[in-house]
Order: structure tokens, then C-alpha cells, then sequence
């Protein structure tokens, strides 16, 4: 047995939302797709689309800043505001919100500020991705395995596509068959369990046209296997 994987996509909705959920509908991949505010107030029709055909869809803030650089009470607003905004989207879809997931923008889970943030998460009703089959070490000595906001054991870095011309697409399936991966866990090892992540930009899309398929496609054809995400409870 190869890689069981949850797919993780951050940043939409874009104008690429929904050949995104088109395509995954087609190969019958339920994504979390995590939005946040700017992206979804000028996208909201895409977010309703992917909300309607079966996307959970998670808070990723409402600005995307870098939560290690502001303050607590600048972190909370940025969660509050966009909760405000994804409520309006389930109510829209005339949808119950059954689950509340958070991911931090770029990862950064609040520097000193990240006790306090836990807790509010903890104390506001947010859930956990189960991620129960996850036994990467990586993962449990950085403590991902019991924080409340929704991290990743790999991420495909594409976005970098946009920032260096020495990332290439070969850089990617590199990052793939990597052993030892930056900022992450080896992806195709025997018998191992996988939050996977993947970006929602339409620049990325200018660079390699059709790379979320691409990308998928090869995961798949590498024998990785999609899998529904399962939420936890978190008890208060």
C-alpha cells in the first residue's frame, strides 16, 4: 500500500476554483479548501460553487497576513472577520456549517502569541482534521498532532514557481521523490498518512497553465490515494 492523502487547498476562491472542483469531482476527491476574506468577497460565486458540490471549507484568515508579525487582538480579528464571511457563505448555500477548521497563513501559528491563539480556537468551538493515522515524526515533535488549527505534512511549494526561476516544475516532482523534503515528510513512503498541500493562484496557473490537474494526476499516478477528510470533535 502506498500514501493515503487528505487534499488541502489554500488562498481561493480564484477564477480557477472551479475547473478545480470540476476536476476533483471527476476523480471523486473531497478537498478542504481553505479561503480567506479578500479572495472570497471578490470570488464569492466560485466559494459558493465549491462549498455547493461538496468542498469543506476552513478559515485562512481574512487578510493573509503573517500572524507571527501582529498582535493578539490583530489575530483575532483576522479569524472573526472571516468566521463573519464564511457564515454568510454557508447560510448563502443554505448549508449547515457543521465543522470550524483554521489554518494559519504560511504556517505561522502566532509566535508568542501562539498559546493564546490555541486557546481561543480551543475555546470557540474549532475542530481538528483527524489526523490519527499520522505517524511522521516530524509532524509529532513539532506538536502538530495535537494543535487545534489545521496544519500539513507536505506541501508542493508550486507558489514558488512565481518567486525564483531556479524552482522549476522539476524542482516539484524533486520535492515529490524527495527523501528528506524541506518543510515537510517524505511523500510516497510505504504505508504512510498525508495532509497534502496545494495553493488556489491564478499566477502560478500562468506559469505552468493547468498545474493543479498536473500535479494531482501525478500523485495519483504514483499510487497515492485519496482519501475524505474525517473532522475531530475537540472536546471544551
Amino acid at each position: 500500500m502506498m500514501t493515503k492523502a487528505i487534499l488541502t487547498i489554500d488562498d481561493g476562491p480564484t477564477t480557477l476554483t472551479r475547473s478545480m472542483i470540476d476536476y476533483l469531482k471527476s476523480k471523486n476527491i473531497m478537498p478542504i479548501m481553505f479561503f480567506y476574506g479578500h479572495q472570497l468577497e471578490n470570488h464569492f460565486e466560485e466559494g459558493l460553487y465549491a462549498l455547493k458540490q461538496g468542498a469543506i471549507i476552513g478559515n485562512h484568515s481574512y487578510s493573509h497576513p503573517n500572524f507571527n508579525n501582529i498582535s493578539y487582538e490583530e489575530c483575532i480579528h483576522e479569524i472573526e472577520k472571516q468566521d463573519a464571511l464564511l457564515e454568510r457563505l454557508y447560510q448563502a448555500a443554505g448549508i449547515e456549517r457543521t465543522y470550524k477548521l483554521f489554518r494559519f497563513p504560511y504556517g505561522a501559528k502566532g509566535g508568542k502569541n501562539k498559546a493564546l491563539i490555541q486557546q481561543y480556537l480551543h475555546e470557540h468551538g474549532y475542530n481538528r482534521v483527524d489526523d490519527s493515522q499520522i505517524d511522521i515524526k516530524w509532524y509529532i515533535d513539532n506538536g502538530l498532532n495535537t494543535d487545534i488549527d489545521s496544519f500539513w505534512t507536505f506541501d508542493f511549494m508550486e507558489y514558488q514557481l512565481n518567486h525564483s526561476s531556479d524552482f522549476t516544475y522539476e524542482s516539484i516532482l524533486q520535492r515529490i521523490h524527495d527523501p528528506n523534503p524541506e518543510n515537510g515528510a517524505p511523500l510516497l513512503e510505504k504505508n504512510s498518512n498525508h495532509i497534502i498541500l496545494i495553493h488556489d493562484h491564478e499566477s502560478t496557473n500562468k506559469i505552468l497553465p493547468n498545474y493543479f490537474e498536473i500535479l494531482i494526476d501525478y500523485l495519483i499516478d504514483a499510487g497515492v490515494e485519496f482519501i475524505a477528510p474525517r473532522i475531530s470533535v475537540v472536546k471544551q
